[in-house]
């Protein structure tokens, strides 16, 4: 099966665990899948965990975890209620229209299409030649996003983004496949750029954010 890479754990009380998932580690245990994060960090710290909510396998970021079910069920609660704060980071090809603004095309859900809203707010954006390179990307400059959710749809971030001509870059489903092997030989960016960087809790002593960063936006 081979060696288990820790999971850095960002925060623990005697309800939840705030993990910080790597990129390419699913959320959940299952058929095919050799490890998770509900199944690694529960043999980290030596009892059972209780997914929260979820990231996609390739999404990096905080996931919110709890050691019983009754918190497990409180704190999924809070997150749908919004009292969780959720943001994430996206690094994506193109240039938003406007510094803020929102996405509300709705996306297909099991066979359904149903309302989606996502807030955008661009960071920062870049031309090729500030990475020192020629025209390897056209005239695509490379943005860096934050977002936050409104719904929670499947893979509405990387849906909505993709809808709105700004594709992540590594998203090998819904983003621009060419651009996508332009960024891996040229930029070394071989995965999905999209992390769940910031998270804000409700705990006992008041609101507290936890906040990471991960390496595809570090330097930008």
């Amino acid at each position: 099966m081979g060696s288990v890479s820790l999971i850095p754990i960002e925060y623990q009380d005697s309800e939840i665990i705030l993990a910080n998932k790597r990129s390419g580690l699913a959320s959940q245990g299952g058929s095919g899948v050799s490890h998770s994060v509900d199944t690694d960090l529960a043999a980290q710290i030596g009892q059972k965990v209780y997914l929260c909510h979820r990231l996609d396998k390739d999404t990096s970021g905080l996931l919110l975890c709890a050691k019983s079910p009754q918190a497990a069920n409180k704190w999924s609660r809070l997150i749908a209620e919004k009292t969780v704060k959720k943001e994430y980071m996206a690094l994506c090809f193109g240039q938003p229209k406007s510094p803020k603004g929102k996405i509300s095309l709705p996306i297909r859900e099991k066979g359904l299409m149903k309302d989606a809203l996502t807030y955008f707010e661009l960071e920062k954006s870049l031309l090729p030649k500030d990475f020192g390179l020629e025209n390897d990307f056209g005239l695509f400059p490379i943005s860096l996003l934050k977002l936050t959710l409104a719904t929670g749809r499947t893979h509405q971030i990387r849906i909505h983004l993709a809808q709105s001509g700004l594709p992540i870059i590594g998203d090998d489903k819904y983003g621009n496949f060419v651009l996508n092997k332009a960024a891996k030989r040229d930029l070394g960016l071989k995965r999905l750029c999209l992390c769940a960087f910031r998270l804000t809790l409700p705990l006992l002593e008041g609101q507290k954010t936890f906040q990471i960063k991960d390496d595809f936006f570090l330097d930008i």
